[in-house]
């Protein structure tokens, strides 16, 4: 995400400086358009770098799978504890 602000940000400023000398409209308009543009092609080149570690979510699976064993087992010994009656240590109100 900062690659693409450090990117876009510059990129539109100096597309603002090189074209105020010729229209201030002209500038106003080409600045967000650059810094889009180059905000887009840094986060295509941000996708293409990362691209293999996304396509690799097995190991995410296998960890996903072995929290979700970890948490049936819990309940299983939650469900399983033999629930002892409560104690009361507060005498019950009388009616009147």
């Amino acid at each position: 995400m900062f690659l693409i602000m450090f990117a876009a940000i510059p990129a539109g400023l100096l597309a603002m400086s090189f074209t105020a000398s010729t229209s201030l409209l002209l500038a106003l308009m080409a600045g967000p358009l650059v810094g889009s543009v180059t905000g887009f092609c840094a986060a295509l080149f941000l996708a293409w770098h990362r691209g293999s570690e996304w396509k690799s979510d097995h190991d995410f699976d296998q960890q996903t799978d072995a929290m979700v064993g970890a948490l049936r087992a819990l309940a299983e010994q939650g469900g399983a504890v033999d629930a002892a009656p409560a104690i009361r240590t507060a005498k019950p109100s009388q009616a009147a």
